[in-house]
């Protein structure tokens, strides 16, 4: 074996182990903290090493293997981005939604950030993680959703009345700060509790270990909308662990790649909508604004029995 072929084998070897722990590391997702990070790459990765791997090939057996782990991978990657639902038929007027982690840090950007966010028609929103926004004249932009609470790092607006509480408050003197508010909105059709989370963004914290302390706070959650900013990605065990009777809003509507970060090139889907099965989501996105680390996710929602 030359050596140009000796470093071909030995790049191949090295990708088609990269592709297989790209597939573990989405199955396992984060359940243990060790190999979470496995579970961070976009799923797209893993049919572009396929790719790669079909190319490196150097015998009709290695293709084989490479073919058949990048038609695996495809499909992983087709069912879990690309998952285009059929319309939903429905009489209601859906109620929209929209929640965006802005992370504003002075004064020009708040302004920028609030004029955005102004622009959404949106029956309830909710900013993460404000500080400088909190000076500006937020209640007369937001005069379209005039009941507004602020429970520190969430801004929350709404068309009609609303109440919200403080689960857990962590301030930045805390080395993983958790934030969860939850509250109701005295909608025309009946009340909508919800339940909204800023969760510690350290990509080595255990995801499992913040999933218990959510649970701890909020005890067994039957809100009829849970969202935030997770810090993880979609399908995520912790998910699934603090809110096993929750469905992701994407599992419902989501026709194609979402992701809400980085703003402006967005590789990873952290920020999540889960709803209770008294709701259906018709549709579900994202917007992208010029300013903001996250992109807002907004949502059409209609109750599963009108």
């Amino acid at each position: 074996m030359s050596l140009f072929q000796f470093t071909r084998r030995s790049i191949w070897i090295a990708t088609i182990i990269i592709e297989v722990l790209l597939l573990i590391g989405q199955t396992v997702t984060d359940q243990f903290s060790f190999m979470q990070g496995l579970h961070w790459p976009p799923p797209i990765l893993i049919p572009m090493f396929g790719t790669l791997c079909i190319v490196l090939a150097d015998t009709r057996q290695i293709r084989k293997y490479s073919g058949a782990l990048f038609v695996i991978g495809c499909l992983y990657w087709c069912v879990h981005d690309w998952r285009p639902q059929p319309p939903i038929d429905h009489a209601q007027v859906p109620f929209r939604f929209m929640h965006w982690t802005v992370e504003e840090g002075d004064s020009r950007r708040a302004q920028s950030t609030l004029q955005v966010a102004s622009s959404y028609e949106t029956d309830f929103l909710c900013l993460v993680n404000i500080n400088t926004l909190l000076r500006l004249p937020r209640k007369e932009v937001f005069a379209h959703l005039p009941h507004q609470k602020v429970q520190w790092p969430f801004l929350f607006a709404s068309k009609w009345p609303l109440t919200c509480e403080v689960v857990l408050w962590e301030d930045h003197t805390v080395e993983h700060p958790l934030n969860i508010a939850r509250g109701s909105i005295d909608h025309p059709d009946g009340i909508i509790n919800f339940v909204a989370l800023d969760c510690p963004s350290d990509p080595s914290l255990s995801r499992m270990g913040t999933s218990h302390r959510i649970r701890q706070a909020l005890g067994s959650c039957n809100a009829d909308l849970v969202f935030g900013d997770f810090n993880c990605p979609r399908h995520a065990a912790s998910i699934q662990q603090a809110f096993p009777d929750h469905t992701h809003a994407f599992d419902q509507a989501g026709n194609g790649p979402i992701m809400t970060w980085p703003a402006k090139f967005p590789i990873l889907h952290l920020d999540h909508l889960l709803l209770n099965d008294r709701w259906t989501c018709v549709e579900y996105g994202t917007h992208r604004p010029e300013v903001g680390d996250h992109l807002p996710q907004h949502a059409r929602l209609i109750r599963s029995t009108p």
